[in-house]
């Protein structure tokens, strides 16, 4: 079973913008090797890691902090995010987010998952899945929306003009595009919509049903939490 050890950065600064956004941080283990006589192993293996950001909308509206402003101050990843979600001239919920959740989202925050990458060797094991589930299970619980941008992290910068040679191999297009679908999948598999005119996807953890959800098997699979695997024994 896996479990994530977590870093987490909060700025204690009143001035720093990203305050109101903190970073988490996670490394994703897996328990390997010989086992003990009763078939369980203290090896603890790396086989991943996951990046998350807690968008804590209400505190920046407490606080008046632009929220816009706090989530470009980290990076352009999270200002996608902010994009995607809100509304620049107040900070709310955006049109694209309104039509499709019809005024039903209550909490205010945004648990941002910036990205999940596990080892070649331990994919397809539904590891990520697990992961996922425990994540929103334990930071985004309370929050109006999970989301994520599904992105094949070895396409990162591949629109640059270094990577020209790589985007000219004959296939390139066609195994793009099928990775691409192929990551997308392993979010809606787990609940998550796609926002119209975006490439953002979002999950409701308040919502039972979904709005156009691929079936409610994939959203009980959320909604249930992950038992926790074995503790480490001491």
């Amino acid at each position: 079973m896996p479990f994530v050890r977590f870093n987490i950065q909060v700025d204690c600064d009143s001035q720093e913008r990203s305050r109101v956004v903190p970073a988490i941080h996670g490394e994703i283990f897996e328990f390997e090797g010989e086992s003990d006589i009763e078939g369980e192993s203290d090896i603890e293996v790396k086989v991943g890691r996951i990046d998350l950001y807690l968008v804590l909308r209400g505190r920046a509206l407490n606080e008046h902090e632009s929220l816009c402003d706090a989530m470009d101050s980290i990076d352009s990843s999270v200002f996608e995010c902010y994009e995607a979600l809100f509304d620049p001239e107040t900070d709310d919920w955006n049109q694209s987010v309104q039509d499709m959740y019809k005024d039903e989202i209550f909490g205010l925050d945004v648990l941002f998952i910036e990205s999940i990458e596990l080892d070649e060797k331990h994919r397809g094991k539904g590891i990520g899945a697990q992961v996922v589930r425990e994540v929103i299970a334990t930071f985004g619980s309370h929050c109006g929306l999970i989301a994520c941008k599904p992105y094949p992290l070895q396409y990162s910068g591949w629109k640059d003009e270094e990577h020209i040679e790589m985007r000219q191999q004959p296939g390139f297009e066609e195994k793009r595009l099928a990775d691409f679908a192929t990551v997308a999948r392993f979010w809606t598999d787990l609940g998550f919509v796609k926002l119209h005119d975006s490439d953002f996807y979002s999950y409701a953890p308040e919502l039972v049903h979904q709005p156009g959800a691929a079936s409610d098997d994939a959203l009980s699979r959320v909604v249930n939490r992950v038992p926790r695997g074995r503790r480490r024994r001491q």
